[in-house]
């Protein structure tokens, strides 16, 4: 009754529409998976099931050239891997131990965390079989084919779905919302109604942006689109946030809104990759007269925003400002602020608990000449998942599928079936098993009959049914231990995590803003350290909401951590409104070693966040300051901080020092 009920609310509903979506996908294993049993026999299949997860990830995707290239030099890299980690049990378990610092640690995060899979999957597939890897040159000609088939079945998937237009069609999309922001708080103030608009808007464009940097599916000029939008509608939410507003008609800077929702609709209509001059000029103008703007906040805004639009017009049609050439420095401090080595990482507290669990189970399948051993390793691997909370389900429904699909192959093993029929069963569980929701238990029952169907050609049923039950219980029980001793990472812990590192950013901006007075700082990397900002900080917001209200004390606390992660935002905001001043020349270079000096001083109370008698330094120089803009924006960054050390004091009960190990392990992290 129980799988009756999992079938009818996994799979029934929409049955036809997850057929049609997942039919590309299935195609694609069925053409790869004759393909390779014809030209190297039905022993070699494992592979095949890596690549249809990068066709199914990458179909829908715009694929650059360079990502073909990948392809082809990252399935040889997890070759050369995998053949030295059969080689002996130590270098299995010292190479184990560091490939997923190569593909989970650099590919995966908050916002992707399930990047690393298809590469890191290959790796593992390789070394489960070493006996073929003896037949090095036949692997190296088993990959190659793999991946031509691959490029193949994108590029014409790619022709067939535009993904390249598609791109586009989206950023003038979301331009297109920010006109309409733009024009709807000109009309209406800014309301109940208006606020979440507005914060919607900047954290899909955000997500965007991250999404498509991190994983190169757009062009890499639309990706910097992408990525300076994002800043522009950063810089919007920012504002709604700050200014006193009048709901209804009678905006006070209602003309002004209109100027800009009037432009960023010229730009979406108009912007081109040879010659944006003439909207340069009206961006100019509209500058000119910003001067007369009473309003300090607003008026900074305006201007930032039509600068803004100005380096987004001029980067559209400048091919030396593309991604690609980025300078050697620029590109390491977008690195800088992807990855960072540090426990309050979410993607190294993952890399580690994948690390262990591979190399416990690869090792141990290695160890033992056992029939099908490798099931192990690759079912512990499987389970392994980004949040601990998500393994935990894994088990559950892994387990529930997995016993059913053994009924079924041990129902199916009475019949007697011939091998072609074996083979047609395999395409259809093998069609019905990309057609499930992922994760769920009808997915594990054809992943597992899919796999026992199979097996069955060249084992008895009984001893593969016996083996993948005795596989299941034993990666279950190993990664349910490395979870729990192994760097926990609860739902608290990573917020905790993702708070500090959030403190650790805004240090590290500041670092980025004193070296961007002594060199040139592309708005790449600038731009990469807030969008990070705000996956995190988006990350950490949505613990905050899901926690209940409790009683009168815990409300409270909610609200100071709440308020903690406001003041941390508009923090970086400010920052992020200095470095647009710096970069458009807007200070002069006769105040720079004064700015030095305040940049010093903020820049050593992040961590640990401070504000006392030691930042009076940093006020007197503030007031110093000579041109306006910069004065206020420091101002302002001087007055969050005021703000947040006193939140700080309030929320000590949900932000306060990194738990103990023994916390962890006991769940009181």
């Amino acid at each position: 009754m129980a799988a009756l009920r999992t079938w009818r609310t996994e799979t029934l509903p929409g049955l036809p529409a997850q057929f049609k979506k997942a039919a590309p996908t299935s195609a694609f294993f069925i053409v790869l998976f004759w393909v390779t049993v014809l030209t190297f026999g039905i022993s070699h299949v494992m592979p095949v099931s890596c690549y249809t997860t990068l066709f199914n990830v990458r179909h829908s995707k715009y694929n650059p050239p360079a990502q073909y290239a990948r392809f082809y030099l990252v399935s040889l890299l997890a070759l050369a891997a995998a053949r030295l980690a059969t080689l002996n049990l130590a270098l299995c378990a010292a190479l184990n131990l560091a490939m997923p610092f190569v593909f989970v640690f650099m590919r995966s995060s908050q916002l992707n965390p399930r990047r690393y899979f298809p590469y890191m999957m290959l790796f593992l597939f390789l070394q489960l079989r070493p006996e073929f890897l003896d037949n090095l040159p036949q692997q190296v000609l088993l990959l190659l084919m793999c991946c031509t088939v691959l490029t193949a079945a994108l590029v014409i998937s790619g022709v067939v779905r535009h993904a390249a237009d598609a791109n586009v069609a989206k950023l003038h999309e979301n331009i297109r919302r920010l006109a309409e922001v733009l024009q709807h708080m000109a009309d209406h103030g800014i309301g109940p109604a208006t606020r979440p608009m507005v914060l919607k808007l900047r954290a899909d464009f955000s997500d965007l942006a991250y999404a498509v940097r991190e994983d190169s599916s757009v062009q890499p000029l639309i990706a910097n689109l992408y990525e300076m939008f994002a800043m522009l509608t950063q810089r919007t939410a920012y504002l709604v946030g700050r200014l006193e507003w009048h709901e209804g008609p009678g905006c006070p800077h209602a003309p002004y809104l209109c100027e800009l929702a009037e432009l960023t609709r010229a730009v979406d209509q108009q912007i081109n990759v040879t010659d944006n001059r003439v909207l340069i000029r009206q961006a100019e103008q509209l500058a000119a007269g910003a001067p007369s703007i009473a309003n300090d906040r607003f008026r900074l805004f305006y201007r930032s925003y039509l600068r803004m639009l100005i380096l987004i017009l001029r980067d559209a049609a400048s091919p030396h400002r593309h991604a690609w050439h980025l300078s050697t420095a620029n590109q390491l401090r977008v690195a800088s602020f992807r990855k960072h080595p540090s426990l309050d990482s979410f993607e190294l507290r993952f890399t580690i608990r994948c690390a262990v669990i591979m190399a416990v189970s690869c090792t141990v399948s290695l160890a033992m000449p056992v029939d099908h051993l490798y099931w192990f390793p690759l079912t512990a691997f499987l389970l392994t998942q980004p949040w601990p909370a998500e393994s935990i389900h894994r088990m559950r429904t892994r387990t529930a599928g997995t016993v059913l699909g053994c009924v079924f192959v041990h129902a199916v093993s009475l019949l007697g079936l011939p091998y072609a029929a074996v083979m047609l069963l395999g395409m259809v569980l093998i069609t019905c098993l990309y057609s499930s929701t992922p994760g769920g238990t009808v997915m594990a029952f054809f992943a597992t009959a899919y796999a026992l169907s199979m097996a069955s050609i060249s084992i008895g049923d009984r001893y593969a049914i016996g083996m993948r039950l005795a596989c299941l219980a034993a990666s279950v029980a190993l990664v349910f231990a490395v979870n729990r001793l192994v760097v926990p990472t609860s739902d608290r812990r990573l917020f905790l995590a993702n708070a500090h590192q959030l403190f650790d950013l805004i240090e590290r901006y500041w670092g980025l803003l004193r070296t961007s007075l002594t060199s040139d700082v592309d708005v790449a990397a600038s731009s990469e350290a807030l969008l990070h900002f705000q996956m995190v900080h988006g990350r950490a917001a949505a613990y905050l909401r899901s926690l209940p209200e409790g009683d009168e004390a815990g409300r409270r606390v909610k609200h100071a951590a709440r308020r903690v992660l406001f003041c941390l935002w508009e923090l970086m905001s400010e920052l992020e409104q200095l470095g647009m001043l710096i970069r458009s020349g807007e200070v002069s270079e006769a105040e720079y070693e004064n700015l030095g000096l305040f940049m010093v001083v903020a820049e050593n109370h992040c961590v640990p966040f401070t504000y006392d008698e030691r930042m009076r330094p940093a006020e007197l120089l503030a007031d110093a300051f000579a041109e306006e803009d910069l004065r206020y924006v420091l101002g302002q960054y001087l007055e969050r901080a005021r703000a947040l050390a006193a939140a700080l004091k309030d929320a000590r009960e949900l932000i306060g020092e990194r738990p103990r190990y023994v916390e962890e392990i006991r769940g009181e992290a």
